[in-house]
């Protein structure tokens, strides 16, 4: 079955830089996910890129230095393979994210050490970025990371109002208990958690508690199952690991809300991957997966690519 994916977390641009003789219109290395012919296979339709640039992880290079090298190598990508992606500016360009045709490309500041402040945001917001996470592993000045136990700055309020302002997403994954409520609390918009697995089965503090889960699908937004073994299980993990989780989700927040965040070439490789992902192309295989389980094909269509589809119309402007 050809299925409209979405993709709502890919680190393309870090795979990328990290890797410079790397070609992104060539198949994926052994070992590596992210390719532009193995995405247009698999049936993407649009991709959220991530920008991230956390303070320090770029050896010595400042936040903001890095975000602007990751954006300039997206929009080389642009130029380079015009033919095949796509910038999503407007809710219209949505309907032309088809399997087999060109991909669309949004972004995903994950972590937002390269804002210097918040006034910042609509710099990144008017190059394409339409959600941000506002911390990643560490706490920066916004707010606390899921490693430690800090919630919200001023800072960070001072951020999310822009952010309301100008109707960019919250991705609540990699925070803290109490900066994900507190960002709760704070705006009564749409959240996402663009790359987070359900803590009941696999008890990883990256993880979500199902109160959270609730409370995402409480205010209409996504989930997105990451593929990352560790935030999946132990032991040997397969698709059905993966549909596993989905299940969980399904049964507790409904089909609407339940979502793909990948994480490929994330810090890690295709070994560290559920058995049966060797790349992106293989994304369409959960969808099949679930139709195996006896999905109906509305719910699959949602989970695929729908329901990242159905927020960012609210989100994106006319």
């Amino acid at each position: 079955m050809a299925w409209l994916i979405v993709d709502g977390h890919e680190d393309i641009a870090t795979a990328l830089l990290e890797d410079q003789g790397r070609d992104f219109g060539a198949p994926a290395p052994p070992g590596r996910a992210l390719s532009l012919p193995q995405a247009k296979a698999g049936g993407l339709g649009l991709i959220l890129g991530t920008v991230f640039a956390p303070q320090g992880y770029w050896k010595g290079e400042a936040a903001t230095a890095a975000a602007e090298r990751q954006m300039e190598c997206y929009e080389r990508l642009l130029a380079t393979h015009a033919n095949d992606l796509f910038r999503v500016e407007s809710r219209g360009d949505l309907a032309l994210c088809q399997p087999g045709g060109p991909i669309g490309l949004l972004h995903l500041m994950e972590g937002a050490d390269p804002l210097r402040n918040p006034r910042e945001l609509k710099r990144w917001v008017d190059r394409g970025v339409r959600v941000v996470g506002l911390a990643w592993n560490t706490p920066n000045r916004y707010c606390g990371a899921w490693d430690d136990d800090r919630g919200l700055s001023d800072d960070g309020r001072a951020l999310l109002a822009q952010m309301r302002q100008l109707r960019v997403l919250p991705d609540l994954s990699h925070l803290t208990p109490r900066a994900f409520a507190e960002v709760l609390a704070f705006d009564d918009g749409v959240v996402v958690a663009s790359h987070s697995n359900a803590q009941a089965l696999c008890p990883h503090r990256r993880n979500l508690a199902d109160d959270q889960l609730r409370a995402v699908a409480e205010r209409d937004g996504v989930v997105g199952i990451v593929l990352y073994n560790p935030f999946l299980g132990a032991g040997r993990i397969t698709l059905d690991t993966v549909v596993d989780h989905i299940e969980h989700l399904v049964r507790l927040i409904g089909p609407d809300h339940v979502a793909l965040g990948s994480d490929l070439d994330g810090g890690f490789g295709t070994p560290d991957c559920p058995e049966g992902i060797e790349s992106v192309a293989d994304l369409r295989r959960i969808g099949d997966a679930l139709a195996v389980r006896g999905y109906p094909l509305p719910s699959i269509e949602k989970i695929m690519g729908g329901n990242w589809l159905r927020v960012l119309r609210q989100t994106l402007p006319h």
